[in-house]
């Protein structure tokens, strides 16, 4: 006789219908499409190179060739002459990561995929293999045959195992030279190692709200089925790998991927020579010293990392540019590129300028020497870093003057708004909220107030717009200012905002996943209508109110008011306490509130007790209420089946999924119930 004493319901969450993504797993997504190589060296990065004797490969040529290829931006290129010499061989060769997250499993079947052109094979062959635990299986047969054009190629492998225990799999790109005069051509592009399995995402948040992921450091696989990221600013590894850039925007074409690049100053790590640094210290130091800004006679050092520059020479701004031009070009030639420190203060006191005007129109001439270039050759534009000065980009009001950045409009993409909103001053331990504004400091652009940020973050919504608050984390109003951020960014965003909440100090680092507080995910829905403002304006601020389908956002950013707000009806708070419909809720100075309906489930199984023998049946049902504020939208009721029970039959219809037996409500009114039944039998 089996007892059962109680099953246990699990009930996921209420999907509110947002727009979903969907691809094809490539392990081999880091690759690319063949078409990057920030080090500069003509290999696609992240290929490992063998040769033998290792003379050899310096005999060969690599590049990414842009003119000739299948897909993306580039394929890779060996080539090789020489005159004479004994048997030589060369490899290039990249492997799946067995570590990061989605990797295959042993025994699974993957598909692989490539396109190759080979040409001028003469007394030397090449081939394509893939290497699977101990097994090697051909690609394409080692073989000196010109392809006359460009052949895709397609391979059922599975996974293996060494012998060993050791998971390995990687493909192999070969060439052999036979002794004697040899030569030979060959090209790669779009190689994919496909699985059954797909990945998919929502589009954004139940809010809205977008991801951005600046400079990432972790393992991009994490991010395909996880957080709708939007925008990868990448700024790449020191060792060069792809990463983000390739894995998101291989999978999901809407990602935006942004190179990183220091505007204002030359890098003294060597790592970045060729990518984030377009003057190249070691030469602006050895052949230029005269482009260094100097102020009180001083080269001026930043963060121990760069110096800055003279962008108002023209050679300054030609080097960048040379820089650019060529760096795009390896980097897959992407649509917007990220300029770091576009600093509009540290050149006020530099010897050739002596105020700040002088040097803020030096900067704007650069942006757009090096901006027009952008557009008109690489069809790119800028994201400037505008944490030194949002206000720089903003037309006057009320009649007054633009700013100098309004110049540089054209070539501006969008705009990182770094520390909006909420700012991490690490050294003092403290997170800091920037004064609102008064009408003294309207437009003038040297100041940094938190209405210059709401300005920039929404007049110009056809601009990408990435907020990017930052924090101390573990103090005793971190949940505070992380409110205030996370409302901030519901009152602002738009069609093309994303955002990234980044912890600095503290217990920082205690996120090398990203940090994504719930606050990001509380179910408001769709914005229905612009923010307005209570008791104040635009100019001298008020109490901030937006109107979600699910809900609404208050927000306070005045240094000096403190307000209330009458609640229009029965919602939830941050922390899920029913405020009712009337109540007078306290909105102090500097704070951030998010009022929203949504459905509360609760769920009943009966009978909880049954004494069954083995071979004999018995009913369940299953009781759900809506005790909440909103309907629930498919609501998804799975009930675990105990071992030693077969599922045989249910009313309604319910599927079986990994040992769960599974409806979908579509509907579920507020106050509503409903019953579901299930028939199982004692093994």
């Amino acid at each position: 006789m089996l007892r059962i004493s109680s099953l246990i319901v699990a009930l996921s969450t209420v999907v509110l219908g947002s727009a979903q993504q969907s691809a094809q797993l490539d392990f081999f997504a880091t690759v690319g499409e063949l078409e990057m190589d920030y080090d500069r060296d003509g290999i696609q990065d992240s290929f490992g190179v063998s040769a033998e004797p290792p003379v050899f490969r310096e005999q060969v040529n690599f590049r990414i060739n842009s003119s000739d290829k299948v897909s993306g931006a580039g394929s890779q290129e060996i080539s090789f002459s020489r005159e004479s010499n004994m048997e030589s061989w060369l490899t290039l060769y990249r492997g799946i990561n067995f570590d990061a997250a989605l990797a295959p499993v042993a025994g699974e079947i993957v598909l692989v995929r490539l396109s190759y052109y080979a040409e001028d094979f003469n007394n030397a062959r090449y081939w394509i293999s893939i290497y699977s635990g101990d097994s090697v299986f051909s690609i394409v047969p080692m073989t000196n045959t010109a392809t006359g054009g460009w052949q895709t190629r397609s391979l059922a492998v599975p996974i293996q195992v060494r012998a060993n225990g050791e998971r390995r799999f990687f493909v192999e790109i070969g060439i052999r030279a036979n002794p004697g005069p040899a030569q030979g051509l060959l090209r790669v592009d779009n190689i994919q190692v496909l699985s059954m399995r797909t990945v998919m995402r929502s589009n954004a948040l139940p809010n809205g709200l977008r991801i951005a992921i600046v400079n990432p450091q972790h393992d991009p696989y994490r991010d395909l089925n996880d957080i709708p990221v939007g925008i990868v600013i990448d700024s790449r590894s020191r060792s060069g790998l792809a990463g983000h850039a390739s894995v998101l925007g291989k999978h999901y074409v809407s990602t935006i991927i942004a190179p990183y690049v220091m505007f204002s100053g030359t890098i003294v790590a060597p790592y970045a020579r060729h990518n984030r640094d377009l003057y190249n210290y070691d030469d602006v130091n050895q052949n230029h010293p005269d482009w260094f800004l100097i102020v009180n006679g001083q080269r001026v050092l930043r963060d121990n990392a760069y110096y800055i520059m003279d962008v108002g020479r023209p050679e300054v701004r030609e080097r960048a540019w040379q820089s650019l031009r060529d760096f795009l070009s390896r980097a897959g030639r992407p649509r917007y590129v990220f300029f770091d420190d576009v600093d509009m203060r540290i050149g006020a006191n530099a010897a050739n300028y002596g105020n700040i005007n002088l040097w803020a129109q030096a900067v704007v001439d650069a942006l757009n020497y090096i901006g027009s270039r952008m557009r008109s050759e690489l069809g790119a534009t800028i994201i400037p870093n505008s944490a030194w000065s949002p206000a720089f980009w903003l037309r006057g009001m009320n009649g007054g003057p633009d700013a100098p950045g309004v110049a540089t409009l054209p070539n501006m993409g969008g705009f990182l708004i770094e520390h909006a909103f909420t700012h991490a001053r690490v050294s003092q331990n403290r997170t800091t909220v920037q004064n609102y504004g008064t009408t003294r400091d309207l437009n003038n652009w040297q100041v940094w107030t938190l209405r210059d940020q709401i300005r920039l973050a929404t007049e110009y919504p056809d601009k990408i717009i990435i907020l990017h608050p930052t924090y101390v984390p573990g103090l005793a109003d971190t949940q505070q200012r992380v409110r205030f951020a996370v409302a901030g960014c519901l009152i602002v965003q738009h069609e093309n905002t994303y955002v990234e909440i980044e912890p600095r100090g503290g217990s920082g680092l205690q996120y090398p996943e990203g940090y994504y507080p719930p606050e990001m995910f509380v179910p408001l829905g769709r914005w229905t209508e612009d923010f307005r403002i209570l008791n104040g304006d635009l100019i001298s601020g008020g109490l901030f109110v937006r109107n979600y389908e699910n809900g609404i956002v208050v927000w306070n950013p005045c240094h000096d008011r403190d307000f209330t707000f009458t609640l229009p009806r029965d919602l939830y708070d941050w922390d899920r306490n029913l405020i009712r419909a009337g109540t007078v809720v306290q909105i102090p100075r500097q704070t951030g509130h998010v009022f929203y309906s949504a459905p509360e489930i609760t769920v009943e199984l009966s009978p909880q007790n049954a004494q069954v023998l083995p071979g004999q049946t018995v009913q369940f049902t299953v009781t759900y209420r809506n005790r909440g504020t909103a309907p629930g939208t498919n609501v998804r009721v799975a009930v675990p089946l105990p071992q030693g029970m077969t599922l045989v039959g249910s009313n309604p219809t319910a599927r079986l999924e990994n040992g769960q037996v599974v409806w979908v409500v579509p509907n579920v009114p507020v106050g509503g119930q409903g019953t579901l039944q299930f028939t199982v039998r004692v093994e």
